[in-house]
């Protein structure tokens, strides 16, 4: 049973070039929250980790554990699980890339949400990523599989 969700940033609940919020994040956040701990693991080049951050704050209060840094590692994803007190096999790890967030989640043991949809869609899970749990075209998709 899932009882957590980290969240990938861009691709994922912010649109690529600076966009904003794509226009359902809010709303499946909304959704989610109470039903699930939610947390936010970003990447970002190393002098934009704080832009980063005001980005997400305009939505940081969904977030238990909010993660911006210059890359992306199994520790914060580790991290993050004890913060939020929950085990990789109830955790869902939703992402737009397959060979970051989703191989780090499948090497954890987490459950897997693959947006194949934008700018990273081209790079496909293979045997060193791992098979996603879910393909989904956005997050919006996460209100039917949960």
């Amino acid at each position: 049973m899932i009882k957590a969700i980290i969240f990938d940033w861009v691709g994922t609940l912010y649109q690529f070039g600076g966009k904003g919020l794509f226009p359902y994040s809010e709303k499946v956040l909304k959704e989610l929250e109470g039903k699930y701990k939610l947390a936010v693991i970003s990447k970002a080049v190393s002098d934009n980790v704080e832009n980063r951050l005001k980005q997400i704050n305009e939505i940081k209060d969904y977030f238990e554990v909010i993660v911006a840094d210059i890359d992306k590692t199994q520790t914060q994803y580790i991290e993050c699980m004890k913060k939020l007190k929950v085990h990789p096999k109830n955790t869902l790890v939703v992402d737009d890339r397959a060979d970051r967030g989703i191989e780090i989640g499948n090497k954890l043991g987490c459950k897997t949400a693959w947006i194949k949809n934008g700018e990273y869609s081209n790079i496909i899970p293979n045997e060193k990523t791992g098979k996603p749990t879910y393909v989904i075209n956005s997050v919006e998709d996460l209100l039917k599989i949960l």
